[in-house]
């Protein structure tokens, strides 16, 4: 069996969406200063990570777009850990329509689009005009029983559609969302087991996951 890692690293002071709040690292004990506490030769590093739900790669619950809906505590792990992947290749475009879904089985699946934009994460290319999902490549999704959705881009609408249509469409069906995912090359077109699961946070609507697919 082979891992293989869907997620970005967070490091201190990395933009993931531009106006959000960047990382930032505390440290609270370091390991010289721990020596005091215990025994000769042993020593701890204890640190906070100051963070806004919306960094690194992150799943959203339906109270990202939805007053009163699922949080993330309650978001079912039945759509969020062991799902089967279908990847669908769809670098070079831009606007996500419902034909590049045309004879795939997505019923129960975890379904993620490699756009190829991750290549450009860490720099300001990563924000300019983003692939993404149309409204009706999601009610496709909707329609065909998919459970989860991901993409490798910054966003899964457009960043100048303030709609939000594929946010609205996948979040009020409990579809949850991961956005700025990476390496989906390295997976098939469809096979392996995906785990994309955020802390229980009651009355979190975003959060970081460290994202793998089991192959």
């Amino acid at each position: 069996m082979r891992f293989i890692d869907v997620s970005h690293p967070i490091e201190a002071g990395m933009k993931t969406y531009p106006g959000l709040p960047e990382p930032r690292v505390e440290v609270f004990m370091e390991y010289e200063a721990s020596r005091a506490r215990y025994a000769e030769d042993t020593e701890f590093f204890i640190a906070s990570l100051h963070l806004c739900g919306n960094t690194g790669t992150y799943v959203d619950s339906p109270l990202h777009r939805f007053r009163g809906a699922a949080d993330l505590s309650q978001l079912p792990l039945e759509r969020l850990a062991h799902l089967p992947v279908e990847v669908v290749d769809v670098r070079g475009e831009l606007a996500i329509g419902p034909v590049s879904l045309r004879g795939r089985l997505l019923a129960g699946k975890a379904v993620l689009f490699h756009t190829g934009w991750s290549a450009h994460w860490r720099t300001e290319r990563y924000f300019d005009p983003n692939p993404h999902l149309t409204g009706e490549c999601c009610a496709a999704l909707v329609d065909a029983g998919a459970v989860f959705a991901g993409i490798d881009s910054v966003n899964i609408d457009s960043m100048s559609d303030l709609r939000r249509p594929a946010h609205t469409a996948l979040l009020r069906t409990v579809i949850p969302i991961c956005e700025h995912m990476t390496g989906l090359s390295a997976l098939p077109s469809s096979g392996g087991h995906l785990h994309a699961v955020p802390i229980a946070w009651k009355g979190g609507a975003t959060f970081p996951v460290r994202a793998y697919v089991m192959l």
